[in-house]
């Protein structure tokens, strides 16, 4: 009994055994031979079976001992690399009745991985990275994100990982080996994808915004790193929603100097601040575990947007207020119901969700009212020529209004408009006092700016719902409907006048100080009884099956 339990017992390999197995498995695996003929010439079962008695039995301090612990990776590598390629190059509809000869390859590769981590983390990676190097693999994408894929399923920390590939990516940069970068680019925007990603260095972040800004800065010459921006920029897209909290204000704060403190052309500078407005929108400008930080850090980044908006680039500002309503935007898609200003009737159903709970925000806006009020003033006065540039300044506005939806907002909103109304009455309108070219021009200017503040007026009424302040925003609405249609939405690039459309100044057309003081006064102070909202009502889409009716059928049925 007991000569037949040693029989069975799995005892674990000496250190002389386990180098004389690695020695066997590297001659199974071809390692000594060139790569281009290594393939036809492994002996797969062999190999796999000895690769799997050292993983079983081999004791882990032995393993990461043996000076052949190199080579135990490598040749898992081999069997790894070929069982990825059958599967992506030799498709067959039998596959799934086949046993693959590499099956097992990616289970003992992940075995042998767990044998040397977390205690020799770094030989890992670099001994996995420099086989696909000298294998020349990064051109076989496919490959290379599979096996990283396979050690980041492994108890290896994807920001040791994350670091040594961009200093790979940084030495191919030193030598201008574009196309290496350009592969390992593509490798790292598919592995970044995977939800493993954790702990991530400040550093490694910061190289990499690094490198998108110089390959951004440098567009004017068009030189060879110019052609890795589009990568970089993926990278970081795909990195920053894996980022936490902290890590992403740091990475905000790192990355607004870049865009609106350096010195660089209109169109570097647009193409660099997409990267900024896609991390604004994965921001929260408030947190309640994180409070206290949040709430100190987003001071700071409001801040400083309002004085970007405030500067005299016209580039600086639009990118300020877009960055800036992304940042106040939770993710609705509201800002889809403002792309151009518009009407909002009363009695109409529209997708626009208003915040349930927005204490912080509305604190932050107290605290920050008086430069919101002064920059958007001075941005609307020096940046709103543009037709494209008042709809940024709209959508910022709407923004604000639907994110705090409270009386504060609505208030310090209408307060605004009536000085951007009375700032843009103050034009001259005498034909002697400037060319006809710019006469016509500051009308079309302020047409636009009218019809933009008759636009957020209608916004503050359709979500506060108070019988005076809709009875007075309709009459004026109504009056310019009768009277001056150009100075009501939608925005136009030419407007046309009939005979009975008066072009001056009638205090009836434009909205009264105290008339809207008096609407707000009875909104919020006396809480006058609100309108109903409307119901979500169904509407014949093209898919809806009434559609398949002949046309006069349905008709004929209501009786018309």
């Amino acid at each position: 009994m007991g000569r037949l339990s040693a029989l069975f017992s799995r005892k674990k390999l000496t250190s002389a055994k386990t180098r004389l197995l690695v020695d066997q498995l590297k001659t199974c695996c071809g390692i000594f031979l060139d790569p281009t003929i290594r393939s036809p010439n492994i002996q797969e079962r062999k190999a796999l079976k000895i690769l799997r008695k050292i993983v079983t039995r081999s004791q882990r301090h032995v393993v990461q001992y043996i000076p052949e612990r190199n080579a135990i990776l490598e040749c898992s590598l081999v069997l790894v690399q070929n069982y990825v390629a059958h599967l992506r190059l030799r498709p067959s509809p039998f596959k799934r009745f086949r046993q693959d000869p590499f099956a097992d390859a990616k289970v003992l590769f992940q075995a042998a991985i767990d044998l040397l981590v977390p205690e020799l983390l770094d030989e890992v990676i670099d001994t996995t990275l420099m086989f696909l190097q000298t294998e020349n693999l990064w051109k076989v994408e496919f490959i290379c994100v599979e096996i990283l894929l396979f050690v980041l399923e492994c108890r290896s920390p994807s920001a040791t990982l994350l670091s040594k590939l961009i200093d790979r990516i940084e030495r191919f940069l030193a030598v201008s080996d574009t196309g290496q970068v350009r592969h390992i680019l593509s490798v790292l925007q598919s592995v970044i994808v995977s939800q493993r990603w954790e702990l991530i260095e400040y550093s490694d972040l910061s190289k990499l915004v690094r490198f998108y800004h110089s390959s951004v800065m440098i567009g004017t010459s068009r030189n060879q790193i110019y052609e890795l921006r589009r990568g970089f920029e993926k990278c970081l897209k795909n990195l920053i929603p894996r980022l936490s909290v902290g890590d992403l204000y740091a990475f905000f704060i790192m990355v607004l100097p870049l865009v609106f403190d350096t010195d660089m052309t209109d169109e570097a500078r647009i193409e660099f601040g997409s990267t900024v407005e896609y991390a604004a929108s994965k921001m929260t400008m408030y947190d309640q575990r994180n409070r206290k930080y949040v709430t100190e850090v987003s001071s700071f980044i409001v801040e400083y947007l309002l004085l970007c908006i405030a500067s005299e680039d016209p580039t600086r500002s639009i990118l300020a207020c877009k960055v800036l309503t992304k940042l106040l935007e939770r993710g609705q898609h509201n800002p889809d119901q403002f792309q151009s200003p518009t009407v909002f009737h009363m009695d109409t159903y529209y997708e626009i969700v208003l915040a349930k709970e927005f204490g912080a925000l509305q604190e932050l806006l107290v605290e920050q009212r008086v430069h919101l009020e002064r920059a958007l003033l001075q941005a609307i006065e020096r940046h709103s020529q543009r037709k494209m540039n008042v709809e940024v300044f709209y959508q910022l506005l709407c923004t604000l209004l639907v994110e705090v939806p409270s009386g504060f907002t609505a208030s310090a909103i209408s307060c605004l408009l009536l000085k951007v109304q009375k700032m843009f009455l103050n034009y001259p309108a005498d034909p002697d006092g400037s060319p006809l070219r710019d006469q016509h021009n500051n009308h079309l200017h302020n047409n636009r700016i009218h019809a933009t503040i008759m636009a957020v007026m209608t916004l503050i009424n359709w979500i506060h719902r108070s019988g005076s302040m809709n009875a007075y925003i309709t009459q004026v609405l109504h009056n310019r409907f009768d009277h001056a249609p150009s100075l009501n939405p939608p925005l136009r690039e030419r407007y046309r006048y009939a005979p009975h459309h008066v072009s001056w100044y009638e205090r009836r057309l434009f909205f009264d100080t105290l008339e809207v003081r008096y609407c707000l006064w009875k909104c919020f102070r006396i809480s006058e009884e609100k309108i109903p909202k409307p119901a979500r009502m169904r509407t014949r889409s093209y898919g809806d099956p009434r559609r398949r009716l002949d046309g006069g059928t349905l008709n004929l049925f209501a009786g018309m």
